[in-house]
């Protein structure tokens, strides 16, 4: 299948030339930050009013009290990162949940064996509420419109409500059970039966559906509006904060005053490293950008001259590789750095990035790989060595939990340009369909569960601890050159994420192709026990046959996700922008 065929069917895009571009999963989103463009606004304006959109009209994806990052590039002042990326609560440790150790040798939905799946659903999945103080905090630094006129279309989206499509009502039907068991996450996703909104009749084949009503949320209207006008410390330690801490301490939650007096983003340069002739820019907190960067320069050292990083069997076969042992240490050494020793730098090292291409280049496959989950199987056991690399390193940790929880779903991203040299990155999420399933009836905002993203064994470097933050997936990326802004790259996907970024850039770098063909290649992932490959890509089903791949091939599904969902907005020398998103019946 050409190029073009492929992005067809799987990826959207347009150009803009007056003022910028946002790409989102979601119209109102996407509309919400294109109105504000309109309105004289930046990027950071675009990205935050699409973002707060999102956070309303993708429950199954995200919410307003979830985590997340955002990236940004000024031309004036370089890349800098917005974190507010998921946090235990103070109350959490290591043994607060019961394992169900029946359950450890279970895949079923992969999740950790903890007892009633009490680190995913209920009060005590949820992290620290952060994104909406994120959100606002960050437009209050690189933002240029008035905080009202950024959160005006969320407040509308709230009022107004959104269509319950077929994705909600996918969801919310998977989901049926968990949201009946929470009375606010009832009346807020379900009708007045409780049953999914625009159903019309049950039988033994399941719900029939007819219209589709909207799904309104006055409360987080409400709330909005009242965040809108008032200072940040309404969600710090005002009256918005004192709501959540009520509603989580009366339904048997962690939250405390502490944790939201605490809550605001960290604000600081991006963790950036070179590759070929460009920076590439990531969170330097424990998600998925270091394991990108880890990729991009692996691929560099493995293809010296761009021009032989094209699609053939053997290139697939040493991507695929270089995936897993990115994966590898991932599984194995990444936590938060704040409370366990993690060899960043040594991750990073161009001589360790060296000692894995090598392993790579001898085609050797990861030891263990196909013995079982590998989240499960690396959380103790390490493969590689990076603390030889680490400058000033301690004493070497040693990781042995007896499992360890695979990376959950639902996340949403935006991506962002302007005529003025900036790009922006917005990734934030509510870590599972619908979080936790519990809405704060104080407030209309869904908790989320990000405490599923910790391995709830202790003795990992991803355990919990109090006011950890756990590994997440998310890994938005800006790329720019000799600092000038050249693109926004993020995904939706869980732990597919990171596969998908780190390919989509070297599309963009490598090839110099528009975003909507970077989007349109073929990719694979490497993150699970197989090897996902698209049957379109180059020699790959046959090269990758000895490492278990799976060929997926192009069905045309709007929300097909073995891949992740992408997005990239890009911005060219002579200032226009363009954007592109891995084709859903919502993108514009």
């Amino acid at each position: 299948m050409s190029t073009h065929r492929m992005a067809a069917a799987r990826a959207v895009g347009r150009e803009d030339a007056a003022t910028g571009t946002v790409v989102s999963p979601h119209e109102q989103s996407t509309r919400a930050g294109l109105d504000l463009l309109d309105r004289g606004g930046n990027a950071v304006d675009a990205a935050v009013a699409a973002a707060l959109v999102a956070g309303v009209v993708e429950p199954t994806e995200t919410s307003l009290a979830g985590s997340g990052f955002l990236l940004v590039n000024d031309p004036q002042s370089g890349a800098w990162s917005a974190d507010f990326g998921p946090r235990a609560p103070l109350a959490a440790s290591a043994t607060m949940y019961e394992i169900d150790h029946d359950a450890a040798s279970s895949t079923v939905l992969g999740l950790a064996p903890v007892a009633d799946a009490a680190n995913v659903d209920g009060p005590r999945a949820s992290g620290v509420p952060r994104t909406l103080l994120g959100l606002l905090t960050a437009h209050q630094r690189w933002g240029r419109l008035p905080r009202h006129q950024v959160c005006a279309p969320a407040v509308r989206a709230a009022y107004d409500g959104f269509p319950a499509d077929m994705w909600f009502l996918t969801n919310t039907l998977s989901d049926l059970a968990r949201l009946r068991r929470d009375d606010q996450a009832r009346r807020v996703y379900l009708d007045e039966d409780g049953l999914p909104y625009g159903h019309t009749s049950w039988s033994f084949y399941g719900p029939s559906f007819g219209a589709r009503p909207l799904v309104r949320q006055p409360l987080l209207g409400a709330l909005l509006e009242e965040a809108a006008r008032g200072p940040l410390s309404l969600l710090t330690e005002g009256a918005v904060a004192r709501r959540l801490v009520e509603t989580s301490h009366e339904a048997g939650g962690l939250l405390g005053p502490e944790d939201l007096r605490t809550a605001a983003p960290a604000i600081g340069p991006a963790l950036t490293r070179r590759y070929r002739d460009t920076e590439v820019s990531v969170p330097p907190a424990p998600g998925g950008g270091i394991t990108e960067l880890q990729i991009l320069m692996m691929w560099e050292a493995l293809n010296p001259d761009p021009s032989t990083s094209h699609e053939s069997g053997a290139q697939t076969r040493r991507l695929a590789l270089a995936l897993r042992r990115a994966f590898a240490d991932r599984y194995h050494w990444l936590g938060d750095p704040d409370t366990v020793p993690v060899p960043m730098r040594g991750l990073l090292s161009r001589d360790y990035i060296a000692s894995l291409a090598r392993l790579v280049d001898a085609g050797e496959d990861v030891p263990g790989w196909r013995d079982g989950n590998p989240w499960t199987t690396y959380a103790s056991r390490a493969v590689h060595d990076p603390w030889t690399h680490e400058p000033d390193r301690g004493a070497r940790p040693v990781w042995h939990p007896a499992g360890a929880p695979p990376p959950s779903s639902g996340t949403t991203h935006i991506s962002a340009a302007d005529t003025e040299g900036r790009v922006v990155a917005v990734t934030h999420t509510a870590a599972n369909h619908f979080g936790s399933g519990v809405v704060c009836p104080r407030t209309g905002l869904l908790f989320d569960s990000a405490m599923a993203w910790f391995n709830a064994l202790p003795g990992a470097a991803n355990s919990i601890a109090p006011g950890a933050r756990p590994l997440a997936n998310m890994g938005p990326a800006l790329v720019t050159r000799q600092g000038r802004s050249v693109a926004a790259v993020g995904a939706s996907g869980g732990r597919r994420i990171v596969s998908a970024v780190a390919q989509v850039i070297i599309n963009l770098v490598d090839g110099g192709h528009s975003p909507v063909d970077a989007l349109s290649l073929p990719r694979l992932d490497g993150s699970g026990p197989t090897v996902l490959v698209h049957e379109d890509r180059g020699g790959g089903p046959e090269a990758l046959e000895d490492l278990g791949a799976v060929v997926v091939p192009t069905t045309g599904e709007p929300h097909q996700m073995d891949f992740a969902r992408p997005s990239v907005a890009a911005l060219a020398p002579d200032g226009r922008t363009s954007s592109a998103i891995h084709a859903t019946n919502h993108a514009e």
